[in-house]
């Protein structure tokens, strides 16, 4: 099985958001398909508490682009602690002669790609 084609996001590898994080943020990423390929996309976020995507998983026709809206609710922000939160967008072909999202679709033995977005903050 190939691989999907390439997913592009923008902020491309990192996310800015400012610190000390004491009322909720709010931002967005901008996801296309560079494909020619329905796919399968999702953002997993490394500490599901802080983070809110909208959407979260979806299909992306081939060439297509969606805007996910993020929001960072407030934590205690320590300037000093090294830095762990990632936002990991996964994302898969749909499988043949399918046109509706269906979230199996990352269970079933599909070859999944993933990209790392890591979040940073300005202190």
């Amino acid at each position: 099985m190939a691989l999907p084609a390439d997913i592009a996001t923008d902020p491309g590898s990192e996310l800015w958001l400012n610190g000390p994080c004491l009322t909720d943020q709010t931002t967005a990423m901008k996801l296309t398909n560079s494909g020619d390929k329905l796919i399968a996309w999702r953002v997993n976020p490394s500490v599901e508490t802080r983070y809110v995507m909208n959407p979260q998983e979806g299909a992306l026709p081939a060439r297509g682009t969606i805007m996910v809206g993020i929001v960072c609710h407030p934590f205690p922000f320590r300037p000093d602690a090294p830095n762990i939160d990632t936002l990991t967008i996964e994302w898969c072909e749909a499988p043949e002669g399918q046109t509706v999202y269906d979230a199996e679709w990352f269970v079933k033995g599909l070859v999944i790609r993933r990209k790392p977005i890591s979040v940073n903050f300005n202190p």
